[in-house]
C-alpha cells in the first residue's frame, strides 16, 4: 500500500484556556444557582475578589464562547467545582433535593467535622481539592 494511502488519525482541535473558561463559567453559573450559593460564596469558590469582576466574567461567558483572563488557579478551581458537582450527582442520583443541598448541609465526615462542605470549599483551592478527592473516594 502506498504511503499516501495510509490514513492519518484526525487532528483533535486544541481547546484553549479561554474556551475552557467560558464553558466552565457558564456551567458554574447554573451550578451556583442550583446550590443556592450567595454571590460571596460563588466568588470565593471561583477565586474572584470583586463582585463587579465576577458578574463581568459571567456576562462575558454568556455573550461569548471564550473568556480570556482567568488564571491557572481559577481554571483549576472551575475544574474541581465541576468534578464535585458530577460526583454529587453520581452519589445521589435519585434525589435532586439532596444533590442541591449537599454543599450547604452539615456533614459528619472527618474532612468536614460537622461543618457544611461549602465552608471547606470556600477556604481556597486546597479546600476544593480536598472536597473533590473526598467525593472521588466515596464514589469508588
Amino acid at each position: 500500500m502506498p504511503a499516501s494511502a495510509v490514513r492519518k488519525p484526525p487532528r483533535q482541535a486544541q481547546i484553549t484556556d479561554a474556551a475552557q473558561a467560558g464553558a466552565g463559567l457558564r456551567t458554574f453559573e447554573r451550578i451556583a444557582h442550583q446550590w443556592r450559593l450567595s454571590a460571596a460564596d460563588a466568588m470565593a469558590l471561583v477565586g474572584v475578589d470583586a463582585r463587579s469582576t465576577y458578574y463581568e466574567l459571567l456576562k462575558r461567558a454568556r455573550e461569548k464562547r471564550e473568556v480570556r483572563g482567568l488564571s491557572r488557579d481559577q481554571l483549576d478551581r472551575l475544574s474541581y467545582l465541576l468534578g464535585i458537582y458530577r460526583s454529587i450527582g453520581v452519589l445521589f442520583p435519585h434525589s435532586r433535593e439532596t444533590r442541591d443541598a449537599w454543599v450547604s448541609r452539615a456533614n459528619s465526615s472527618s474532612l468536614f467535622a460537622g461543618r457544611a462542605p461549602i465552608d471547606v470549599m470556600r477556604s481556597g483551592i486546597v479546600g476544593l481539592y480536598q472536597t473533590f478527592t473526598h467525593l472521588a473516594a466515596a464514589r469508588s
